[in-house]
């Protein structure tokens, strides 16, 4: 399949609400999930509803600048965003992938591995030394294509996402660049 990677900008109406769908899939598709994992809920671990935190994860998309990242989607010829991705510096200056979510539609076709390559690249072209991410350890599919893009596992680093009630049932991982 041939896909468009573009960057996402969340001041434009159709990004956003782009953004605001694709978060709303990968949310509600990570809940059951991680209660079955941790028993713990997304609403129980935020403080809100997931709807409510879709809505606040707009500011946290946003602040995610061109010149440490940025936001992604990869679009087919027609437009359709089929899948997102994020690349944000953390604290000691190495890159981080964020939200790599593919509608389930769309999966087995490629275009998370495709993602994961383009934000490789990006963090590549941006002077990073080293690329961390996490994931859950119910993320089976995206851990066999981190393995691939040649991340390994690592002890937890300081600016994950993750509460540190999650840690147990999550996944670290970096890549030298």
């Amino acid at each position: 399949m041939a896909l468009i990677l573009t960057r996402a900008n969340l001041e434009n109406i159709e990004d956003r609400q782009i953004f605001l769908d694709l978060s709303r899939e990968y949310f509600t598709w990570m809940n059951p999930e991680i209660v079955a994992v941790s028993g713990l809920s997304i609403p129980d671990m935020v403080g809100m509803d997931i709807e409510s935190y879709v809505q606040y994860t707009v500011g946290t998309g946003a602040d995610l600048g061109t010149a440490d990242g940025g936001l992604y989607f990869f679009r087919a010829a027609d437009g359709f965003a089929i899948a997102m991705g994020g690349l944000r510096r953390l604290p000691d200056d190495a890159a981080e992938i964020v939200r790599i979510f593919t509608r389930a539609q769309c999966r087995g076709q490629g275009a998370g591995t495709q993602m994961v390559n383009a934000l490789i690249g990006e963090a590549k072209r941006l002077g990073y030394g080293v690329i961390r991410l996490d994931t859950g350890v119910f993320m089976t599919s995206a851990q066999r294509i981190y393995k691939a893009a040649g991340f390994i596992e690592r002890d937890p680093y300081p600016g994950a996402e993750p509460p540190e009630r999650l840690q147990p049932h999550w996944l670290y991982m970096e890549r030298r660049l």
